[in-house]
C-alpha cells in the first residue's frame, strides 16, 4: 500500500509472495500451505527467476470464482 500526501491509500496491484500472504490472504493460511498451493498451480501467479509474483486483481477474481464454485446450490 502507498500513502499519498492527501491521506489516500493506494493498493498496489503487483505483490510479492509475502505481500500477497499478508494483504490478500490476510495470513488466514500458513505460508507453507500457500507455497504448496502455488507449486501445485492452484493459485494464479507468475515466477520471475526464483521470485513468485501475484497480481491483486487476479487473486481477487480467483477468490470470487472459488466462492462461486464452493457455494453452488444444486
Amino acid at each position: 500500500m502507498i500513502n499519498t500526501n492527501q491521506g489516500q491509500i493506494i493498493k498496489r496491484n503487483m505483490l510479492t509472495f509475502t505481500e500477497a500472504w499478508e494483504d490478500v490472504f490476510e495470513k488466514s493460511i500458513s505460508k507453507d500451505k500457500l507455497y504448496a498451493e502455488v507449486r501445485s498451480g492452484r493459485i494464479p501467479h507468475t515466477k520471475i527467476g526464483s521470485k513468485i509474483i501475484f497480481r491483486r486483481d487476479t487473486l481477487e477474481a480467483w477468490f470470487q470464482q472459488q466462492e462461486n464454485v464452493n457455494h453452488r446450490v444444486e
